[in-house]
This record gives C-alpha cells, sequence and structure tokens, in this order.
C-alpha cells in the first residue's frame, strides 16, 4: 500500500512539474522571446509597457486558457469513456463536439451580426447544439428501460457524421471571413485568447470539473457493469445521464473558447491511465494534469516553431496524441 502511494505522489508531482515547465515556456516562447527577468517583472508590476502588455494581456490570459480547455476537455474524456466502458469514447467520437460545432454554425448563419456582437453568443449556441446532440445520442441509445454503452457510442457516431455533414452544407452559405472564422475555430487556435475569455470559461469550470470529481465512485462501479453498479445502490440511469450531462456542458463550454481541440479528450485519459491505473478517484485528477500540459505544449509549438505564424494548437494536439498511439501500438503485443 505504502509503495502504491509512494507511486501515485510521484506521478502527480511529476504531472505538475511538467505543466509547470510548460506553463514557464508558454510565457518565455513566442514572437518576441522574453527572459525568466521579464516575465517575473511584468508579473510583479515593474515591467517596461510593451513586456506589461505580451505577458499580462497576451500570453498569460493564454496560458490559463490552455490549462482550463486541456482540463476540462480530458475530464469530459474520462468521464465518457466510464459511461460508455469503451476506452474509444471521447468528446470527438460520441459526436459532442460536432454537435457543438453545428450550434455554433447555425447561430452564425441565421444571425451573422448579432455573433459579431457578442463574445456569449457563440458558447451559448455551442451549449445548445452540444445539449440537443447529447439528448439525441441518449433517446436514440435508450430501449427498453436502459441505456446500452455500446449503442451510446455507436449512437454518438453516427450523430456526429451527420452533424459534420450538415456543418460543410451549412459553411456553403457563409462569407469568406465567416467561413474563415469556422476554418480557424475547428482547428482549435488559441491565438485570439483574452481575458473574457477566461472569465467565460472559468466558472464553469471551477462547477463541473469539481461534480466530477465527486463522481468518480460512481464510474468506478459503472466499470463492474450496470447489474453490479444496481445491486449496490446506485441509480444508473439517473447516474449515467448526469454525467452525460457534465461532460457535455464541460466539453461545449471549453471548445466554445478554445475551438474544436481534437484527438485531445481520447490521449489525455489514454495517457493518465497508463500512468496512474483505472481507479477513477485519481484518474480524473492524473487526466485533468496530463490533458492540461498536453494542449501548453501544443500551443507552445504552435506559436514558436513556425514563428511568426501562428499554428492552430489543435493540429499540434493530434500529432502529439498520434504519435502516443502510434508508439502504443508498436509497443504492445497481442
Amino acid at each position: 500500500m505504502n509503495t502504491d502511494r509512494h507511486r501515485a505522489v510521484t506521478i502527480f508531482l511529476s504531472l505538475i512539474l511538467a505543466m509547470a515547465a510548460a506553463a514557464v515556456a508558454s510565457l518565455v516562447l513566442g514572437t518576441s522571446r522574453l527572459s525568466l527577468g521579464d516575465i517575473w517583472d511584468a508579473l510583479a508590476g515593474r515591467g517596461d509597457q510593451w513586456g506589461s502588455l505580451i505577458v499580462l494581456q497576451m500570453r498569460l490570459p493564454r496560458l490559463v486558457l490552455s490549462i482550463l480547455v486541456g482540463a476540462g476537455i480530458a475530464v469530459s474524456g474520462v468521464i465518457l469513456q466510464g459511461v460508455a466502458r469503451n476506452d474509444l469514447a471521447s468528446p470527438d467520437t460520441v459526436g459532442i463536439n460536432a454537435g457543438s460545432g453545428l450550434g455554433m454554425m447555425l447561430l452564425l448563419v441565421v444571425f451573422p451580426e448579432t455573433t459579431r456582437q457578442s463574445s456569449l453568443i457563440i458558447p451559448i449556441g455551442s451549449v445548445i447544439g452540444a445539449l440537443s446532440t447529447t439528448a439525441l445520442i441518449f433517446a436514440l441509445a435508450y430501449r427498453r428501460g436502459s441505456v446500452l454503452p455500446t449503442r451510446l457510442l455507436l449512437a454518438g457516431v453516427a450523430i456526429g457524421f451527420g452533424a459534420h455533414a450538415a456543418m460543410l452544407l451549412f459553411s456553403l452559405r457563409m462569407s469568406w471571413p465567416m467561413y474563415n472564422y469556422v476554418l480557424t475555430w475547428t482547428s482549435g487556435t488559441l491565438a485570439a485568447t483574452n481575458w473574457t475569455s477566461v472569465l467565460l470559461l472559468l466558472p464553469c469550470c471551477l462547477l463541473l470539473i469539481p461534480l466530477a470529481m465527486s463522481q468518480s465512485r460512481i464510474l468506478n462501479l459503472f466499470s463492474l457493469g450496470d447489474g453490479v453498479a444496481t445491486s449496490l445502490g446506485v441509480a444508473v440511469e439517473r447516474q449515467r445521464l448526469l454525467l452525460l450531462a457534465t461532460a457535455t456542458l464541460l466539453t461545449s463550454t471549453c471548445i466554445a473558447v478554445g475551438g474544436h481541440i481534437g484527438f485531445l479528450g481520447l490521449a489525455a485519459p489514454h495517457l493518465a491511465r497508463r500512468l496512474i491505473g483505472m481507479n477513477h478517484v485519481v484518474l480524473l485528477p492524473a487526466a485533468l494534469l496530463t490533458g492540461a500540459t498536453l494542449l501548453l505544449t501544443a500551443d507552445v509549438l504552435a506559436k514558436y516553431l513556425f514563428s511568426p505564424i501562428q499554428m492552430p494548437a489543435g493540429i499540434f494536439v493530434s500529432i502529439l496524441g498520434g504519435t502516443y498511439f502510434l508508439y502504443l501500438l508498436a509497443t504492445t503485443k497481442g
């Protein structure tokens, strides 16, 4: 027991240090490279005007948003994999990301002028689209008083493809500036981040992530099967609906302000599970740190490797996640 606890503490400290290193790199690296002294002076209020502007109004909100979005999507991925009892479940594969994007595009098509004037409209459309999609998936998967995890995943894949097709159709009716905005959003860029985006997402994360953590033991019981969970006093369908709603709200708010960050909700839970094990009590916080670190690292690569060109962070998340899964494929036997 002491050995397992020591290993868990070591893993969490390593994840925290990795996230801290990525955060420092995010502040230092960019089109204008700053020293650690410049960063410290800006944070302490002693920096020059240009350095303070870069750190406090550009890089710091981008760093905070990367942590929030990475953590939120990773936690959503763990919830969906636990509910579906399938390690391939994620906000991408069950259609939540597509539903969120479709809701956003509907508003852009129907109210193009309104969306330019209000930063609240797009998150609202994203949340409504994601919740509507999840409700439809749940209805399709619900049969004879229960939801089968396999039906849930298959319904999500089908609805996700349908939502993607609808997004392509709507994109044909958009003006070039609006289409360019949607293309940037679907690539998962954090380049235009400001404190308004952070303040929109922060309350959702502070509410929904602790709610997800409080359901960790329920997720452990789900892994034993619906019959065992019911025999142990769990209201399976009610808890499943609550967890799906939590994952949907968390995902939709994260991608509404951070763009479509694909693959993160699949890769981060897998990596955390490999590090810490199957127990959701420790898996959820480990996935939170892993997701935040992955997105921070991807964003550093996105803004530094091709500087002064700002690449979408979502591309590098896919590269990092894909590389990890190729490594698993090459090293896993059977």
